[in-house]
């Protein structure tokens, strides 16, 4: 594995520091283009929400890749904004469950109208099979990364 590395660690370098600049020019579109200054996950967050009807945090959670700690700092925003409601479970009062609120809703078209719009430019010139290959690189990192952590937990 260390000699892997060795001798790829240049284009390992610039493969990560690409990764970081194609993220930082989508943030500063989103930043630019979205709705209240929210940000990205703010925005998927609020897209799951109107998916998905009522949802508990550990789930938005899950589907996000973010803790539930973070999905409290979100929704704390979106609920001061009016996007997003906190309400009791009708089956299991202890459960409280984030949905999204009419206001909110109508801003989930906003939302995917930026989306759509951004994964136009993002992905502009690309052919359906260099999408593909972008695609299995992706998932195959992703899987990497996935088996590390299962064999760090041992």
């Amino acid at each position: 594995m260390d000699n892997h590395f060795e001798n790829n660690k240049e284009l390992m370098n610039k493969l990560d520091e690409s990764f970081r600049e194609i993220r930082s020019i989508i943030n500063t579109y989103w930043g630019k283009y979205s709705i209240s200054g929210l940000g990205i996950t703010h925005a998927r967050m609020m897209t799951q929400l109107s998916e998905n009807g009522p949802t508990k945090a550990s789930h938005i959670a899950d589907k996000l890749y973010i803790t539930c700690g973070a999905v409290t700092g979100l929704s704390d925003r979106l609920i001061e904004l009016g996007f997003v409601t906190r309400e009791k479970d009708a089956n299991d009062r202890r459960v409280v469950l984030l949905k999204i609120s009419e206001l909110g809703e109508k801003h989930v078209e906003e939302i995917k109208a930026v989306r759509k719009n951004l994964m136009i430019h993002l992905f502009e010139g690309l052919t359906s099979d260099e999408m593909e290959k972008g695609m299995y690189l992706f998932n195959k990192m992703k899987q990497n990364m996935v088996t590390f952590n299962a064999t760090e937990k041992e």
